[in-house]
């Protein structure tokens, strides 16, 4: 049986073992943060989401509502949208009361099980 004094040698040694293993641990950590590499995708990471934000309040903000204005386009660009693949009940949903073929909204064709895409 290990007397008292071996234990109490043992947790010490494994103490400063772990505060070196520690200590290597970061500093390998911190010599790969600091290479020019890493730093570059990280301010280009920052800076692609600071410009994709730009670039959606611009289209959304400025942009679409001037072309929002023109006759041929209509009103409500959110919901444009293109059927790929008709549902069932393509024929009865109709934007004439019945008198035509398609549906008035996204949201009418996908509980209809028709395919979408949505373009606005």
């Amino acid at each position: 049986m290990p007397r008292l004094e071996d234990a109490e040698q043992t947790l010490l040694s494994s103490g400063s073992n772990l505060k070196q293993r520690t200590r290597n641990a970061w500093d390998s950590f911190s010599d790969f943060a600091l290479r020019d590499n890493v730093l570059e995708v990280a301010v280009g990471l920052i800076l692609a989401a600071a410009f994709t934000t730009v670039t959606t309040s611009f289209v959304s903000d400025i942009l679409l509502p001037p072309i929002s204005l023109l006759p041929f386009f209509a009103r409500n660009l959110e919901e444009k949208f293109a059927v790929l693949k008709p549902g069932p009940n393509y024929h009865s949903h109709s934007p004439n009361g019945g008198k035509g073929e398609g549906y008035n909204t996204p949201k009418q064709a996908k509980e209809d099980g028709a395919v979408v895409m949505n373009y606005g």
